[in-house]
């Protein structure tokens, strides 16, 4: 290219910088102090949540810099309740004496491939499965996956969906991608002119153990069946929940539950 052309060339690019900056300009900088607020507010809201989940501030332990690194980054994008369970329950987590236990990171990998909303069905999946296996006096065993992943645990869609703002039929097989329920189905059930459209899982160990570790309650995952974990208040629940169709079924209100209403 002759010199002159460069020289041309080069005033056109800075042209159009200058333009582009006399345009976006102050966009571009509301934007980022907008941005750098949302930060210092999720982050003191991360932080503040993991505290919380630490009953001892004082005991000395620190947490893992590359667990650190990865939830501040990824956490503090989002203002969701959810997401600042499992994020700030994963960097309590991650303390130890010496700061280098690092092994809460597969946990990180795995929410930073969740959406908020998939986070919240797991959540709600586990918090109900653990309610009603205590209520049930069910001790299962979660080490046990051949025994726990027969175990089912049965919503209303329509709560799901309309109530709880989710996306079951999509979000279930993300979860199942990701090894965090073993099965699952969609159906709608019909007594006479009533219908109960339903969404079922099937746990698994990992699962529980990301459940474990987003309530900083990882060294108790064996007695997932056995002691409630404790968690936020915050998290929207669904009102019904049962560990067979026909007590969801009861739950709802839907008369005549069929006696015989084996999985579909």
């Amino acid at each position: 290219m002759p010199p002159e052309e460069l020289t041309l060339t080069a005033a056109g690019i800075g042209g159009l910088a200058y333009v582009a900056t006399q345009l976006f300009g102050k966009t571009l900088a509301a934007m980022g102090d907008d941005i750098n607020k949302a930060y210092q507010s999720n982050r003191d809201k991360l932080l503040n949540k993991a505290a919380s989940k630490v009953d001892d501030p004082n005991d000395g332990a620190s947490p893992n810099l590359r667990v650190a690194r990865d939830i501040i980054w990824n956490g503090t994008v989002t203002d969701d309740e959810v997401c600042a369970e499992y994020f700030g329950g994963l960097l309590a987590a991650s303390r130890s004496s010496d700061g280098k236990d690092d092994s809460a990171l597969i946990y990180v990998d795995c929410i930073k491939a969740l959406s908020s909303k998939q986070l919240h069905l797991h959540f709600i999946i586990y918090n109900s499965l653990q309610c009603l296996l205590l209520k049930a006096g069910k001790n299962l065993n979660p080490g046990m996956q051949d025994e726990f992943s027969l175990t089912e645990v049965w919503f209303s869609t329509m709560e799901l969906e309309k109530h709880l703002g989710l996306s079951p039929l999509i979000d279930l097989n993300i979860l199942h991608r990701q090894g965090l329920v073993n099965g699952y189905a969609t159906n709608n059930h019909v007594v006479g002119t009533q219908s109960l459209p339903y969404a079922k899982a099937h746990p698994t160990t990992f699962g529980v153990l990301l459940y474990a570790a987003a309530l900083n309650s990882l060294p108790m995952w064996s007695l997932f069946g056995k002691s409630e974990f404790p968690r936020s208040s915050d998290i929207m629940l669904p009102n019904y929940q049962a560990l067979t169709l026909d007590e969801l079924c009861l739950a709802v209100g839907l008369v005549n539950p069929s006696s015989d209403a084996a999985t579909p």
